[in-house]
Order: C-alpha cells, then sequence, then structure tokens
C-alpha cells in the first residue's frame, strides 16, 4: 500500500512537473486523471507488470538494463537523460508488441505520453473548447487505438512525436501549425539533445526543438529560454505568461522581442523582425524656453 501511493504520488508530480502547463491543469476537478493515477500505480506494482518486464527484457536487449516498470517508462525518454535515439527504440520496441497484442506493452507507451496527452487537454480546455475530463478521456481512448494500431514498419523513428500528433489529429482533426508544435517540454531536456539527421520535410516540432537546443548551447539566458518554451512548445500567448506572472501582456510581448533578438543573435540567423532604421530629426532652433513634462506642477 505504502508503494503505491508514493508511486501515485511520483506520477503526479510527472505529470504536472514543468513551469507553464502544470499552473493550468485542473488536478482535483479530475475524477477520470486520478482514476487512471490509481490503476496506474496498483497496476505498476503487480505481479503482471513485473511478468512483463522480464518477458521484455528477455525479448530485447534494449530493454534488459530494465528491472521494472517504473524504469522501462524511464528509459523510453521520462528521464530526459537518456539519450533520443535510444529512448525512441525503445519505445517502438513496445509499439510493436502492443500491435502484435500485448495490452502490459500498451499501457507503458500510455504512461509514457501521459504527460503531454495531459497537457494537450489542458490546452484545449483554456482555449474553451470543452471540459478538462471530456477532452482527457477522448484523448486517452484514441492514444489507445494509435498505440495498439500504430504502422511500426513505415514510422519506425520519432515514434513519441508521431502518437501524440496522431492523437490529437483523431480527436481534433488535422492541428494547425501552431498547435503541431506546442508540446510539453523543459529546459532541461534541451541539454545535450543530440537531434539525428532527418529527410528534408522535417515536422516544425524537430525544427524548433533543434533551434532551442542550439540556442541553449550558444548561452541564451535560461529566461529566455524559458519564455520561448512556454510560447511555442507550452503553447501560452502572452495573456497567458503575463496573468501567471503577474505582468502586463505588453510587458511579455517585450521580452519574448528581447528573447528573439537574443536568440538571433547568438546563432547568427536572420531577425524574423528587423528594426525599422531610424531616422534624425530635423534640427529646430531653440526657443530658450525649457520644455514642459506632461503632468508637472
Amino acid at each position: 500500500m505504502g508503494n503505491s501511493g508514493r508511486s501515485l504520488a511520483a506520477m503526479e508530480n510527472e505529470i504536472f512537473a514543468g513551469s507553464a502547463p502544470a499552473l493550468c491543469l485542473p488536478r482535483a476537478a479530475s475524477p477520470a486523471l486520478h482514476r487512471w493515477l490509481r490503476d496506474w500505480a496498483a497496476w505498476s506494482r503487480s505481479r503482471q507488470a513485473l511478468a512483463a518486464v522480464h518477458r521484455w527484457r528477455a525479448a530485447s536487449s534494449l530493454m534488459a538494463p530494465l528491472a521494472d516498470i517504473d524504469e522501462v517508462v524511464d528509459g523510453c525518454g521520462s528521464d530526459t537523460s537518456v539519450q533520443a535515439p535510444l529512448a525512441d527504440q525503445r519505445l517502438l520496441f513496445l509499439i510493436t508488441e502492443a500491435v502484435g497484442g500485448d495490452a502490459d506493452a500498451a499501457h507503458v507507451v500510455l504512461a509514457r505520453m501521459m504527460p503531454a496527452l495531459v497537457s494537450k487537454a489542458s490546452a484545449h480546455a483554456r482555449r474553451g473548447h470543452r471540459q478538462f475530463d471530456a477532452l482527457y478521456t477522448e484523448l486517452i481512448s484514441s492514444a489507445w487505438i494509435v498505440i495498439t494500431t500504430y504502422p511500426v514498419e513505415r514510422r519506425p523513428g520519432k515514434v513519441w512525436i508521431n502518437i501524440l500528433l496522431d492523437t490529437e489529429q483523431a480527436v481534433f482533426g488535422r492541428p494547425r501549425l501552431a498547435d503541431r508544435i506546442t508540446v510539453p517540454m523543459t529546459s532541461p531536456l534541451l541539454a545535450d539533445r543530440a537531434l539525428p539527421v532527418f529527410a528534408d520535410h522535417r515536422d516544425p516540432l524537430e525544427e524548433l526543438l533543434e533551434l532551442l537546443a542550439a540556442a541553449r548551447r550558444a548561452g541564451l539566458s535560461p529566461s529566455y529560454l524559458q519564455l520561448l518554451i512556454d510560447l511555442g512548445v507550452h503553447g501560452l500567448s502572452t495573456q497567458d505568461i503575463g496573468d501567471r506572472d503577474g505582468v502586463t501582456d505588453r510587458a511579455v510581448r517585450m521580452r519574448r522581442g528581447r528573447a528573439i533578438r537574443d536568440l538571433t543573435t547568438l546563432l547568427d540567423i536572420p531577425s524574423p523582425n528587423p528594426p525599422p532604421p531610424t531616422r534624425r530629426l530635423p534640427a529646430t532652433r531653440s526657443s530658450g524656453r525649457q520644455p514642459t513634462l506632461a503632468g508637472a506642477a
């Protein structure tokens, strides 16, 4: 009982970890989410889960170092210290097992996707589409279908992103470009991130992550990096961030402009909004009078 309780708390902390999206997630108001957390905590400590881990370790050398379900989830990318290609290969192994009828593997993949799915449900709920619980339930149901019918041979790479985008498309239709680059991410994940070489037609998410990772390595201020993550990855608006931080929307937009200028300078790329050329005002003859400040006594 104690282990299950700690597992529940750990899973909840993981799902609600990070700065921006966590503040908008209705923790206490989501019976469906907490029911899933309780079920996962109980199942992940069960004999069935342990037997599944032993089965996967025997079937693949990728899974051999992983001793229990928590380590499997971490090894598939929840632990940001795991190299992305290795995490992707492990996730692909579990997806293959799930497509073949292994419900335990599908459960683990769903757990790996849970923080992103919760954040997606929260983001759409904030926009006023529907209640969080209804969106969350529909996303989870669609994710299960996506996981158990995933085209392994046709799409063997970038599994985590593909599942997330396919699930969102199944629920909401084809996402807008801005939404397609909106997934939960925190700056530690950008540390030492080594992205593989992709084909010419790259997903906007990959381009964004590569850009932010390069900016981090080049020395972009952590506060500016977090701001760009909040805007471009977490999907918050400048008004959302202003409300969260207790500042005006205009102040956030000014910080965004400075962050983009610093990023473009560090990476030596053209600024998307170059400042207009300054013009010198023609000199005027002084009248000898001192200027009067508005509102001065």
